[in-house]
């Protein structure tokens, strides 16, 4: 009886210690989703109270924004602008920064950019309020000579990702590649690029693709026929031999290009768990669908219909492969494993419980899971607010007298005192520095932002306005802004009665606007050649401030200007500054 009271004892102390340990589990767990909803609710708080300083508490997504792109000015909706979440472009027209943003002196919201790149960006979110997924818009284009300076604002403004582009024989462009990544990105497979197989490096045979790309995971597709199509497909599920179909959930088709072709299409599955997404088997090479839809056997490609994948653009018929390229493409899990590393520094293992009831380690692995998930976007909220916050700081906001007119031989352009002395020692830095620009009488306050007061000090120094309208206006607590919007009948009831006085008021509101709105200092030089120094200057002055990853590239030049710009660029940038831009 004494070995069985001893073994009870036993028993039950060891289901005690079961109970706690579970418990402490579970506590643990709770400790962690409470401290989740604490930084949430921080994170919200902070978000309210910078709003309420810098917001604009009555944004609309049906607000006109004007916005002053490098001297351009491009309208749109605000809801046309925050289309792409998860931007530092929609935190810019958010709404939540409008009174920190740098503005003109016409009150746009002022961007030191290339406008020409920043026109192909806004084209590209109009065309995407008419597009739908089976028909995508158009990447933001512009000619070779701007795709520099385009990529540095594409990176600048997180709308599209800079891509590591593959080796590849049959893609070259980017543009097409970021179609292909956006499509990517859907699957969670938007990471790097693996080169696999090559037809005219491997060999266009079935045996050669299985050699090199079974059991690799995620791979993308891509053929070229000898018709010039660029075809292909898209499998989230391993390549193998097994002789079976096999369900991939993520899969897809695409065109790209073709004679026949309109634009990029992708062909997703009709049933996302379809069993016969993909079929694998020394047969054949890749082959999508029952039926199949598409099909790779040797040096030819097979397209039969619409078994699995929704209907698009490709064509039915047999072509041959002129190349085709497979690539093993990772999976976006950064976030996750950066989370990992957070949970770990604040004393939470993630690692799965075993020692419990399988119904139990499962609960409890389950709500890990979740709760590392719910992790992984905490950090990547606060992650992502701190970055729009620096942002904002670094590149939107400023002071309007540091915003510079320029009239290079009759184009005009604008950018800001910062990006003009961006190379020190330069001619422009020379001329464009504090107490040289302090001299010219550059340092005033734009009208648009005058207080009631500075609006009674200039109708006071009006020759011939009687004393009585300067107090008027003060008394009425007219500002600038609306000083150059009064019309003869606000005048008037204002209590302006005098029509003389009436007359001379409105006429010097009119040259005072006139005035604000035409100061600019003169270049006289090629304004291409100009331009061109701008755009590097602009992009220099963006990795300096750690917004964009690389140094710009050096400026592309049309034959005809090379001569003309090698010398603008030398009286500009005498003795070594010079070869940082012409290289």
């Amino acid at each position: 009886m004494d070995e069985l009271s001893i073994a009870n004892t036993r028993l039950k102390a060891t289901r005690d210690e079961h109970d706690r340990d579970c418990e402490e589990k579970i506590k643990a767990l709770d400790e962690w989703e409470r401290r989740l909803h604490e930084r949430m609710n921080r994170l919200i708080q902070r978000k309210k109270e910078i709003s309420e300083i810098n917001g604009n508490l009555d944004a609309a997504d049906d607000d006109l924004v004007e916005v002053n792109a490098g001297g351009e000015i491009v309208v749109a909706k605000r809801s046309t602008l925050t289309q792409i979440h998860d931007t530092k472009f929609k935190a810019i027209f958010s709404g939540s920064w409008d009174k920190q943003l740098l503005r003109d002196n016409q009150g746009r919201i002022f961007l030191d950019v290339n406008p020409t790149c920043f026109r192909a960006i806004v084209d590209h979110l109009n065309e995407m309020t008419i597009s739908s997924k089976e028909s995508p818009p158009s990447p933001p284009i512009v000619e070779d000579e701007c795709k520099h300076p385009l990529q540095h604002q594409l990176e600048l403004f997180g709308i599209l990702p800079m891509i590591e582009m593959p080796d590849s024989n049959i893609i070259k462009d980017q543009d097409r590649f970021i179609i292909l990544h956006d499509w990517l990105k859907e699957g969670d497979s938007d990471g790097k690029f693996f080169l696999l197989h090559r037809g005219s490096r491997d060999g266009l045979t079935n045996q050669a693709f299985h050699s090199k790309c079974d059991n690799k995971g995620c791979t993308l597709t891509i053929i070229e026929t000898t018709c010039g199509m660029i075809i292909g497909g898209y499998s989230n599920t391993s390549w193998s031999c097994s002789g079976r179909y096999s369900a991939a959930n993520k899969a897809f088709l695409f065109v790209l290009s073709g004679s026949d072709i309109l634009s990029p299409c992708q062909m997703t599955l009709i049933h996302e768990n379809d069993s016969h997404a993909t079929f694998h088997s020394l047969k054949y090479g890749p082959a999508f669908g029952g039926g199949h839809d598409m099909m790779v056997n040797g040096s030819n490609v097979r397209i039969k219909g619409q078994y699995g994948y929704r209907p698009g653009s490709l064509p039915r018929g047999m072509y041959t492969i002129k190349e085709m390229e497979v690539f093993q493409v990772t999976k976006s899990s950064l976030p996750a494993r950066t989370a990992a590393r957070n949970i770990a520094s604040r004393g939470v293992q993630p690692q799965p419980v075993t020692r419990f009831a399988p119904a139990i380690n499962k609960a409890i692995n389950s709500r890990r899971a979740c709760l590392l998930q719910a992790e992984a976007e905490m950090l990547h909220f606060e992650e992502s607010f701190n970055n729009e916050q620096k942002f904002v700081e670094k590149f939107a906001s400023g002071d309007a007298q540091d915003i510079i007119a320029l009239n290079v031989s009759g184009t005009l352009m604008m950018t800001t005192r910062a990006t003009l002395c961006t190379i020190k020692d330069s001619v422009l830095a020379q001329r464009f520095d504090d107490s040289k620009w302090t001299e010219q009488g550059c340092n005033c306050s734009p009208v648009r932002e005058w207080t009631p007061d500075q609006v009674n000090t200039w109708a006071k120094n009006i020759d011939g306005l009687p004393e009585e309208v300067s107090v008027m206006l003060y008394e009425n607590e007219i500002t600038g802004r609306e000083l150059l919007t009064l019309s003869r009948d606000d005048v008037n009831m204002m209590g302006v009665k005098r029509v003389g006085s009436v007359a001379l008021l409105l006429k010097e509101i009119s040259s005072l606007e006139r005035t604000s709105r035409d100061f600019v200092t003169f270049m006289e030089h090629s304004p291409y050649c100009f331009g061109k120094i701008l755009d590097y200057l602009r992009s220099k002055r963006f990795h300096f401030l750690g917004l964009i990853k690389n140094e710009p590239a050096l400026p592309v030049i049309c034959d005809l200007q090379k001569k003309r710009f090698e010398k603008v660029v030398k009286y500009y940038f005498p003795g070594d500054a010079a070869k940082a831009i012409l290289g």
